[in-house]
């Protein structure tokens, strides 16, 4: 009796991009019409400590800096990219804070099973650190952020909350509405 080889095909991402021109998932698996749920996307992208494809940073002007734009269109409830950094308490938080020269602050702070803190302050290649603020209701708000227990690890996941399009820049409520640049009349120029 011959026996039958099951096989998975996983396809590399930048070549499904180029064809179809929707970001997919990075466990593209071919089995029938199974799509992969964004939670089990953002599980593999979490795991495999990487960003996505499908999006970059770019320099948008000295007030802002960096932003994070899709070169590919992304689906409402699609996974889009990890919030990472070192993971700390809320007191070294607020020290780390309180020591920055610098007004830029890059930690976020969640509730699961007490108080944590993630801070990306400190420099590297992951892109959602770059993702910019923007109240919901407002036009360009078109993610949110959502804590995930990934394989019992807690991990902050940013998702579409509408369709994205190639070129929009990712914005999402950074949930503090005392952030000076929503203060009417604010001017960025002071903050660097």
């Amino acid at each position: 009796m011959q026996e039958m080889l099951h096989l998975t095909y996983i396809f590399r991402l930048s070549d499904l991009v180029k064809k179809f021109g929707v970001a997919q998932s990075g466990l593209v698996k071919k089995f029938g019409s199974k799509r992969v749920s964004p939670l089990d996307d953002a599980a593999y992208w979490c795991e495999a400590g990487l960003d996505r494809d499908g999006l970059e940073s770019r320099f948008i002007d000295s007030n802002i800096g960096y932003g994070v734009f899709a070169t590919s269109a992304f689906h409402k409830g699609s996974f889009l990219l990890e919030y990472c950094g070192d993971r700390i308490t809320p007191e070294e938080a607020e020290e780390k804070e309180k020591k920055r020269k610098s007004r830029r602050s890059y930690v976020f702070y969640y509730n699961c099973n007490g108080e944590h803190a993630i801070d990306a302050t400190k420099w590297s290649d992951r892109l959602c650190r770059f993702v910019n603020d923007e109240k919901i209701g407002y036009p360009k708000n078109n993610s949110a952020m959502k804590l995930k227990v990934i394989n019992g690890y807690p991990r902050l996941c940013l998702f579409a909350t509408r369709d994205i399009n190639i070129n929009e820049e990712l914005r999402y409520d950074y949930g503090d509405n005392d952030l000076p640049w929503r203060e009417v009349g604010f001017s960025l120029y002071f903050l660097f």
